[in-house]
This record gives C-alpha cells, sequence and structure tokens, in this order.
C-alpha cells in the first residue's frame, strides 16, 4: 500500500500532497535531514521487536513540489 501512495507523489505540489496525505506533523524528528513534510507509518515492519516507528519524510524543490522521499526508522 505504501509502495502505491509514494508512486503517486512525484509532480505533486506540497497542497496536493497535504490534500491526500493530510498535514505534515508539527515535529523535530529528522529536523536536520532538510525534511518538508513529514508523516508516522506505524512500527518498524521489518524488524522482530519492532521497537522502532517507521517515518515517511519528503522533500520539496524550491517551487514546492516533490523532490524525493525516504522511509526512515527512529
Amino acid at each position: 500500500m505504501l509502495a502505491a501512495v509514494v508512486a503517486k507523489l512525484p509532480r505533486k505540489s506540497r497542497a496536493q500532497i497535504e490534500q491526500t496525505l493530510g498535514p505534515s506533523l508539527e515535529t523535530a524528528y529528522f529536523m536536520s535531514t532538510g525534511r518538508d513534510i513529514i508523516y508516522i507509518l506505524g512500527p518498524e515492519r521489518d524488524s522482530i521487536f519492532s521497537i522502532d516507528s517507521e517515518w515517511l519524510l519528503i522533500w520539496l524543490d524550491e517551487n514546492e513540489v516533490f523532490e524525493q522521499y525516504e522511509i526512515a526508522t527512529d
């Protein structure tokens, strides 16, 4: 399901992304990465213990249009 969501992100503006996925979270997590939009996805899927969370980090270009994404754990 996540793959289907991120496949639709290219060429989307911030407004379009937030209309689809909801508002970005206001959190300091991963602030040092320079990400523009962030969503928590839930418990880490590829771990036996699932003690970490997975996050969707999205970067926008200078025109506020999708540039790249990353799935990160905390």
